[in-house]
């Protein structure tokens, strides 16, 4: 029988993580996987709610919420993740999450952890953001690369213009326009009538 771990992990919902505003305080809700069970959590920076849910439990609430199938219900998971889809009501000890919207949102009831809980959460989120901070930074860093060395073979590999202006200078270099003798440089066609020059007496 697959884990709640395995079924999270399969459909991309082991590390997610956005940030919500409730009532002007920011939480960071995220997910995380452990020992056969795919977890919940929020925190203000200071508090941990968290939410364990083994495979049972798991396919208890998917049933619950009419969706058929971890792939629906997975999804529907990481477009409210990406989409920012997410509210949450704090009633102190314990928070209630809201994952997308209207009737088809997904609910969940989130406990307040205990001391140890919440050290350990929060240093492995610490931890994990700092360590995705950096994976997206060395991307970057290849990105910028990459168009670096594009723009560069793109430079050496383009066509040298001509130079007009030395082969305007050069002897030769253009076709100077020569008038035929006795013929209209307007109208070549037609000879170039000679000026009257009056009546001449012998």
């Amino acid at each position: 029988m697959d884990s709640a771990e395995f079924v999270a992990t399969e459909h991309k919902c082991e590390r997610l993580q956005t940030i919500v505003s409730s009532a002007s305080v920011k939480y960071l809700v995220f997910t995380t996987v452990s020992s056969d069970n795919w977890n919940l959590h929020i925190s203000n920076g200071i508090d941990v709610w968290r939410l364990e849910l083994d495979q049972t439990s798991l396919d208890s609430h998917r049933e619950l919420a009419d969706v058929a199938g971890y792939e629906a219900y997975f999804s529907k998971i990481r477009q409210a993740f990406k989409g920012g889809n997410l509210s949450l009501t704090n009633q102190g000890h314990k928070v209630s999450l809201e994952v997308g919207s209207g009737s088809s949102a997904l609910n969940y009831e989130l406990f307040e952890a205990s001391a140890n809980q919440r050290k350990k959460d929060i240093r492995n989120v610490l931890f994990w953001l700092a360590d995705t901070t950096r994976e997206l930074q060395e991307r970057v860093q290849v990105v910028e690369e990459e168009l670096r060395s594009a723009k560069k073979q793109k430079v050496d590999g383009a066509m040298t213009l001509p130079d007009f202006e030395t082969t305007r200078r050069r002897p030769g270099g253009t076709s100077k326009i020569v008038k035929p003798q006795g013929r209209s440089i307007i109208n070549p066609t037609s000879k170039k009538r000679k000026a009257a020059r009056g009546v001449e007496f012998d």
